[in-house]
């Protein structure tokens, strides 16, 4: 009785042992199978950058590993910044480079409030895991004061159309006490960037104006009283698909028509002008 129950176990025993092998073995296929496909995702989508020596020897045909090339006697060119982004099913990564205008013989930046530089870009498509070029532009926009544009670590993208995008860059300047800020946009369609203008969303007197008191109250011309506004941008559907009408909604106060009084500011819409974004107000 004893050696029939021993032969039952060891029978039992075999089973568990097997079937616990067998687990093992499918745990272990299955896994190196999905770290083999994670592995070649990878691959596939997290290729290598390109670097910025590189694509300034693509954009302008000199090699500087310093980051800077002169592109002529008097024109500086290097990287501002990069990003990757989506248009469609397609992945893209641009660089964008500045060419800034120097002195020949000092080799100094020229420096001006109304000197900004020429905006450059090349651009990558990812083909087969590779990032292989599709756009040169040495020069396709104006952009910045004082000789430099802005640092910019993310630029905001605004989808103008399903095959067309705009970056929004940060811009903005002030003088005689006001100031507006805004976005300058330049846009990406049909392997091309495209420099669409500015689009001014806010702006305040904070510098020139002075709040009314009781002894001088704004209506005996005593003070200049304070405005504000600010304003956000969204896309208006039209007639123009590819380049649709701008709505900046605007909230806040704004300066009245005698310059001594403030009034509930107003929205605008920016139309595309054939080459630029305009204020349609202005027009």
């Amino acid at each position: 009785m004893n050696q029939k129950l021993l032969l039952k176990q060891s029978r039992f025993i075999a089973v568990l042992a097997g079937a616990l092998i067998i687990s093992i073995a499918v745990s272990v296929f299955f896994y190196n199978r999905k770290n083999g496909q994670d592995s070649a995702l990878l691959s596939q989508n997290l290729s290598a950058m390109p670097d910025h020596t590189t694509a300034l020897n693509e954009l302008f045909g000199i090699t500087d590993s310093s980051g800077k090339v002169r592109i002529s006697a008097n024109e500086l060119s290097s990287i501002w910044f990069e990003q990757s982004f989506s248009l469609g099913n397609d992945e893209f990564h641009v660089i964008f480079t500045k060419t800034q205008e120097i002195d020949p013989q000092s080799g100094a930046i020229v420096k001006a409030h109304a000197q900004g530089v020429k905006v450059g870009a090349i651009t990558y498509k990812q083909i087969d895991g590779q990032w292989q070029v599709v756009s040169r532009q040495p020069k396709f926009g104006d952009f910045g004061e004082w000789g430099d544009v802005p640092e910019v670590k993310q630029a905001e993208i605004l989808q103008l159309s399903p095959e067309n995008i705009a970056f929004m860059i940060d811009a903005g300047g002030g003088m005689g006490g006001f100031f507006e800020s805004g976005k300058a946009l330049f846009a990406y369609s049909k392997d091309n960037w495209r420099d669409l203008g500015y689009v001014q969303t806010d702006a305040d007197n904070s510098g020139a104006c002075d709040e009314p008191s009781e002894q001088a109250p704004s209506d005996e011309g005593g003070s200049i009283p304070c405005w504000s506004y600010t304003g956000t941008i969204s896309i208006v559907p039209g007639e123009n698909t590819e380049y649709p009408d701008l709505l900046v909604t605007r909230t806040g106060t704004e300066s009245g028509e005698n310059g001594v009084s403030i009034i509930p500011v107003k929205s605008v819409t920016y139309v595309f002008n054939g080459e630029k974004y305009v204020d349609s107000s202005k027009l």
